[in-house]
């Protein structure tokens, strides 16, 4: 029986999160998709049309429709205003692993994460709680990805690094072999990571420098 399921947040992350569902959902009956809630009352519902997933309304209805939940918002801080939301209505967060990404041997997921399509997950990585793995983004072997953190598309996590909490990994960014990236950092698109990063600086460039702290 497939499991209801509601997507937190109407935004083109929200489309994307609804491709893994459907692609689950293609190899075996896994979700039935409930629809969508967003406190935003212009909420656009144009990008599930004919996707048989509509907008119902604010996260207050969350805790009446009887549904696992997954924060479906690209945006570190975003998605941990809605999962602080989420959490009161004692429904269970569900974590999306895609049928089309890689995974390796020993790796570990927190609840609520999202790993997309062509996402590579090498061997005994670690991924706390709703974290964001994006279309072909990477995570080495041995690295950890604290909770909330997004890998957005194209970046490589290397091996051995520790990535803390709400963490914004930007596409296309490279963070190299064994550096740590502090809570709340963000690494700008296309940055490369080649000494540790504070907990809340901004870093950009090749190599990257921080711009803001």
């Amino acid at each position: 029986m497939p499991r209801p399921l509601v997507l937190l947040g109407a935004g083109g992350h929200a489309s994307d999160v609804l491709g893994v569902v459907e692609a689950l959902n293609d190899r075996r009956p896994t979700f039935a998709v409930l629809g969508v809630l967003d406190d935003d009352p212009a909420a656009d519902a144009a990008r599930f049309e004919g996707r048989g997933v509509a907008v119902l309304g604010p996260l207050e209805l969350l805790a009446g429709l009887g549904a696992d939940w997954v924060a479906a918002v690209g945006w570190p801080a975003s998605r941990r205003r809605l999962v602080q939301q989420a959490a009161a209505s004692g429904r269970a967060a569900a974590t999306l692993l895609s049928p089309l990404a890689d995974v390796g041997h020993g790796v570990a997921m927190g609840a609520g994460t999202v790993v997309m399509g062509s996402a590579r997950l090498s061997p005994r990585c670690r991924l706390g709680g709703h974290v964001l793995v994006s279309y072909l983004a990477a995570v080495g072997h041995d690295s950890t990805v604290g909770e909330g953190t997004s890998v957005m598309p194209g970046a490589m996590i290397s091996g051995g690094v520790e990535v803390g909490a709400h963490v914004l990994v930007g596409t296309n960014a490279t963070i190299l072999e064994g550096r740590r990236v502090g809570d709340g950092a963000t690494v700008a698109a296309g940055a490369v990571v080649a000494a540790d990063v504070a907990p809340g600086a901004t870093v950009v460039g090749i190599p990257a420098r921080v711009v803001a702290r």
